[in-house]
């Protein structure tokens, strides 16, 4: 297979993660986001549909993005980072393993598709993951903001959202992924050895 082909194998698995990851984290944390004090923080920043954009931080929160809160009130005021997964008893840390867990499984299936058998071909195609999660991480971070007047809201931390989870996180694990897809091509490419 091509190089460019390759990429856009790799692009377009690296947005399929994406969207299952999110889909996932929905999944897994809408009843707690509707249910507890995520629903209050929703409806405390005045938007009805916000479930969704708070499920988004959480989404980003899985792979160590804060959450930007704003509160400018009057007599009250300030910001801060908040990962709402560490803060909580009620989300589960295996939300921690899903963006890994399924960029490495994007890379594996972009190095199935190119034939890769070889760690130097992984090492090439690999951080093409990062061609279609890294837009979609940027849309993310834009697309999950809630905001209230003129300068309250939350939203995922752009500098972080787009360096370590639209970046950092699809290279590393895509690459993972590629590698141990082109390994485990190499292993079965071998013949079994034969008993006597």
């Amino acid at each position: 297979m091509t190089d460019r082909r390759s990429y856009v194998v790799g692009a377009v698995a690296g947005a399929l993660a994406f969207v299952l990851a999110y889909v996932l984290v929905y999944a897994l944390t809408i009843s707690a986001v509707r249910d507890s004090l995520f629903t209050g923080v929703a409806e405390a920043f005045g938007d009805e549909d916000a479930a969704w954009k708070v499920v988004g931080w959480l989404f980003f929160n899985a792979q160590f993005v804060t959450t930007t809160i704003t509160v400018d009130l009057p007599l009250v005021g300030g910001t801060d980072a908040v990962n709402f997964i560490t803060e909580s008893d009620s989300l589960s840390p295996v939300l921690y393993l899903l963006p890994p867990g399924l960029l490495t499984v994007a890379g594996l299936a972009t190095a199935r598709l190119d034939g890769a058998a070889d760690v130097g071909r992984a090492l090439r195609i690999g951080p093409s993951v990062a061609l279609g999660y890294l837009p979609l991480s940027v849309l993310g971070a834009l697309l999950f903001a809630v905001t209230v007047g003129q300068n309250s809201g939350g939203s995922p931390t752009l500098v972080t959202a787009v360096g370590l989870a639209g970046v950092v996180y699809p290279l590393v694990f895509g690459t993972l992924g590629a590698a141990i897809g082109a390994a485990s091509s190499g292993d079965e490419s071998r013949p079994a050895p034969q008993s006597s």
